[in-house]
């Protein structure tokens, strides 16, 4: 990875991202724990609100790319989305009782992230268009920027949250995010190159209003919208109706195929509900193993207490640290011409899923006997799912543009992210919800019961990995013979 060969926009890129990371993922790592304990929510409650806006988060980027595309052009909608995160870390951190101020908050982000998630990957690849020898590396680089600031975020939010109270671990997170937007801005003419705002588009007048203030008007009613939505826990019914088009155009798609896209089309649907699978087990880590963690291990070690937030940083270090070896693995095997079949690598993921669960639910089978256990299996758990992460998007969408079919790249990866995201971490809230005990868990009864309720369902989230990597592993056997698209 030589800097000296990226383009010049690339150091600015990548501050944004990577402070977007620290405050998306420093609020996330305390989200849970503020609702059941500051604002005293009962847990099904708050895994309901949890899920209902990380499943959101990306829903509104699909309007995003639509208005960037057309409008306003991936720089400036990268300001947009900044600003408005922004706005809403800064309503977070307002101490308050209020639930209308959270849910306030949360709508803006989610409108902020509309703007901001897809748009700054379009941004980045704009910067290559004179720099096509250089895309993959500076791409590498703004992956692990991102992912260092997801694992300082947890870390640092956490103990601000635990030493000075939740609205400073909230600030804190978009402290970072207001860091990130300014070194953007400083770079503005690195970003001359790029795609403008279509300014006869903004100016544009329908119903005798400029495009441009309608716009402005269709943030603010999503945003009272999406306070209703999160309020009422409505994320379902927007799901559903998401869903269902995505369905259409999936239909579309395979109505219009012949029969070799047809069985590409087949492999990625294939992909879609691995993923979804994969996901709804992994995000646990953000609720149900968040709140186990919270009530059921002991966080001491050497008279130091580590508050639980910190156990967020685990993922985003697993694939730092575990990215440079499964790289290091694909250039042995390149070196010795031997391939390894999309389902494989498919299939390594969800063991090492696996795997990790079988920790987490020996830790919670310990955690049965006094109430309490250590954080070791827990730890070792956790990073074996980061680890396994590496396994599953970048392998599943490496494939779906290799495969193209009928040319709808850009359709069938959205879908694709539609189920990982968005459906995949509304599920996630629904199984979490099957941890809730109904109780505050302050006596060693109640934490025991509270561990034997927590081992039931990871237990049973085990017991379908293992169903799950069985049939995949039967899938690829079946398909060992079909040729890898090029």
């Amino acid at each position: 990875m030589q800097l000296s060969s990226q383009p010049k926009g690339l150091f600015h890129l990548i501050a944004i991202q990577m402070w977007e990371f620290f405050s998306y993922y420093g609020m996330r790592s305390l989200l849970i724990l503020f609702l059941t304990q500051k604002l005293l929510m009962s847990d099904d409650h708050a895994y309901a609100l949890y899920g209902a806006y990380t499943s959101l988060v990306y829903v509104t980027p699909i309007l995003g790319g639509y208005l960037a595309d057309r409008y306003l052009g991936n720089y400036w909608s990268v300001i947009i989305g900044g600003s408005l995160m922004v706005a809403g870390h800064a309503v977070l951190s307002i101490p308050s009782h209020d639930n209308t101020v959270l849910y306030t908050a949360l709508a803006l982000i989610i409108c902020g992230y509309g703007f901001f998630k897809t748009n700054s990957s379009c941004l980045l690849g704009e910067l290559y268009k004179d720099h096509e020898d250089a895309r993959e590396s500076g791409f590498s680089i703004s992956y692990i920027g991102g992912n260092v600031g997801s694992a300082l975020a947890p870390i640092f939010c956490g103990y601000a949250a635990s030493r000075w109270g939740w609205n400073v671990g909230f600030a804190l997170a978009g402290i970072g995010m207001l860091i990130g937007l300014i070194i953007f801005s400083t770079g503005r003419k690195h970003f001359a190159h790029v795609q403008k705002a279509n300014i006869p588009a903004l100016r544009k007048k329908t119903a005798g209003f400029s495009h441009w203030q309608l716009i402005i008007l269709g943030v603010i009613v999503c945003a009272i919208g999406l306070v209703f939505v999160l309020q009422d826990l409505l994320a379902g019914y927007i799901l559903a109706v998401i869903l269902a088009f995505s369905a259409l155009q999936m239909l579309r798609l395979y109505r219009k195929s012949n029969t070799e896209d047809r069985k590409k089309l087949n492999a990625i649907i294939y992909f879609m509900l691995f993923g979804m699978v994969f996901w709804a087990f992994d995000q646990q880590g953000g609720s149900s193993i968040s709140l186990f963690i919270e009530r059921n291990i002991d966080t001491d070690i050497f008279g130091f207490h580590i508050p639980t937030a910190f156990f967020q940083s685990v993922n985003p270090i697993a694939v730092i640290v575990g990215g440079g070896a499964v790289a290091w693995l694909w250039k042995v095997l390149a070196s010795r011409q031997i391939s390894v079949r999309t389902l494989t690598k498919l299939n390594m993921g969800l063991f090492l899923l696996t795997a990790g669960f079988s920790l987490i639910t020996l830790s919670s089978k310990l955690a049965m006997v006094s109430g309490h256990t250590t954080f070791l299996w827990l730890f070792i758990g956790l990073f074996l799912i980061g680890i396994a992460e590496l396994f599953i998007d970048p392998v599943a969408l490496s494939a779906i543009t290799r495969m193209n079919p009928q040319g709808a790249t850009g359709t069938v990866a959205g879908i694709y992210m539609l189920m990982g995201g968005s459906v995949a971490n509304y599920l996630a809230a629904n199984i979490a919800e099957l941890t809730s005990t109904g109780t505050q868990a302050t006596n060693t009864a109640d934490l025991i019961a509270s561990a034997t309720q927590y081992h039931h369902v990871f237990q049973s989230i085990l017991i379908v990995t293992v169903v799950v990597l069985v049939l995949g592993l039967l899938v690829n056997f079946k398909n060992r013979n079909e040729p890898e698209y090029d």
